[in-house]
């Protein structure tokens, strides 16, 4: 199916849907579901498409997914990678939030190209006006992390993903500095390690200078360096 016979492509997406066809073989698979997403392997990809709602914002969403994978920045992949090796910190990051997380580190990326694109920064998800970190989810935060001296990690991996949710999303809300704050308070020394990560990734380039260059498997690994150093001396229930 030809995307632009549908109105998914046009002067602003063009050139990025003519890139990307350069290299993967994208597939649209337009019928009755609920949202839009991408499904890849390899250089192959599948953009679900629902029929009931053709719009170019969210479908440009996903072409830069595949955009991510294009320029080989398989950041999700190699923290998967070393976590599930790690049986501590299988603990605190759960298979839903190493999949929120990989998301959203894409989010990271993507947003500043999408708004180069000319796309209205209002439409880049479709939750856009949701505060991501709500004053009860600290208060939530607070009251289950850590009880008699032991981490809860279901609170620990609630942590993670509402930090990451906050840096990644779109529009700022106005409570989040507040909120980011509570956060630094609650574990600063995590609060840390996820800073470090976010702003280091942020300043890698999308385009590699070196094809041998792994920037963002140093990154990943750093991350998951540290946060093995975190959790070390602590009992996790």
């Amino acid at each position: 199916m030809d995307p632009k016979e549908i109105g998914l492509i046009d002067n602003r997406n063009e050139s990025l849907w003519n890139d990307l066809n350069k290299t993967h073989s994208i597939n649209i698979n337009l019928g009755n579901h609920p949202n839009y997403a991408c499904d890849s392997s390899n250089n192959d990809s599948t953009i679900i498409v629902p029929e009931k709602n053709i719009d170019i914002d969210s479908f440009t969403h996903e072409l830069l997914h595949i955009l991510i994978r294009q320029k080989g920045l398989f950041f999700g992949s190699s923290l998967e990678n070393l976590v599930l090796g790690n049986e501590i910190l299988s603990q605190v990051f759960s298979d839903e939030l190493i999949e929120h997380f990989a998301n959203c580190i894409d989010h990271i990326k993507m947003l500043p190209i999408y708004l180069d694109l000319g796309f209205d920064k209002k439409k880049f998800i479709i939750d856009y006006d949701v505060n991501k970190c709500t004053k009860s989810e600290i208060k939530q935060i607070k009251e289950n992390y850590k009880v008699r001296g032991n981490y809860l990690g279901e609170a620990v991996d609630f942590y993670i993903a509402k930090y990451i949710s906050i840096k990644a999303d779109p529009k700022q809300h106005i409570n989040y500095p507040k909120s980011l704050t509570e956060l630094k308070n609650i574990d600063s020394k995590l609060f840390g390690i996820l800073d470090k990560c976010i702003n280091d990734w942020k300043k890698m380039p999308i385009e590699s200078e070196n094809i041998m260059d792994d920037d963002y498997r140093s990154i990943s690994f750093e991350l998951y360096q540290s946060l093995c150093d975190w959790t070390d001396g602590k009992t996790f229930v």
